[in-house]
């Protein structure tokens, strides 16, 4: 007897995003039509989402700092699912993938966004789907961490106690700044480009490079170097 096999989402012929259950194209809903005119633009769309990662960010990090680290935690993946989203919805998504994005009908999870994400703007670099070494013993993926702290589960207290058993496991207030500091940085080079006229994979190429680490610029140093002295004439 063969397996049972599962069933193939079909196509909605409404939307190009397998397991999107609307009834009609996002685009004919009003209130979509209405955040499309809002959030469509992408100069609009980065302003608003610095604006709103600001705002969390300073709630979230007062958190950290007067060690409420459960209430951190359970936060944490907003911000990065902000970000996230918003590099694909702007250099990745279709017209109608952004028309489903900003509907907010599901699907419309972070995993998805952060594999096409760390596929071409983070260059495969990301590490929120990669194993990592646990506190005392086993593996865990970070992305999987991020849905245990926003469903507020039972996991998660366990993560949380143990990390204030483990206090070099936290990171430091300033750190945390540090790191919304430099997404806000990235959205202030976004929104700029856009506002000076230049077309999405021109910014896209800034984004990919404000995204490398500096070991990849020392290695591309290295390489010009080896290159000019392969090319420099015998003495």
């Amino acid at each position: 007897m063969k397996p049972a096999q599962q069933k193939q989402k079909k196509a909605n012929p409404h939307c190009p995003v397998l397991g999107c259950r609307t009834k009609q194209p996002h685009a004919d809903d009003p209130i979509v039509k209405g955040m499309i005119a809002e959030f469509g633009p992408p100069s609009k769309m980065v302003a608003w989402v610095r604006a709103a990662i600001v705002e969390l960010g300073r709630s979230i990090s007062r958190d950290l700092a007067e060690g409420k680290y459960f209430a951190w935690f359970t936060r944490m993946r907003q911000l990065e699912e902000l970000y996230v989203r918003t590099l694909y919805a702007l250099f990745i998504a279709t017209d109608k993938e952004l028309h489903h994005i900003i509907s907010g009908d599901t699907p419309n999870g972070l995993a998805g966004y952060y594999r096409a994400v760390n596929k071409l703007v983070f260059e495969g670099r990301g590490l929120l789907l990669d194993d990592q070494p646990g506190l005392s013993y086993g593996t865990f993926k970070p992305m999987e961490t991020l849905h245990d702290g926003a469903h507020v589960s039972f996991k998660a207290f366990l993560t949380v106690i143990g990390m204030k058993k483990n206090p070099e496991f936290l990171p430091s207030p300033q750190t945390y700044v540090q790191h919304l500091v430099t997404y806000c940085k990235y959205l202030d080079y976004m929104e700029g480009m856009f506002n000076a006229g230049k077309e999405k994979k021109h910014v896209l190429d800034g984004v990919i490079n404000l995204h490398r680490p500096a070991s990849y610029w020392q290695e591309q140093q290295t390489k010009a170097k080896a290159a000019a002295a392969a090319q420099a004439p015998a003495t």
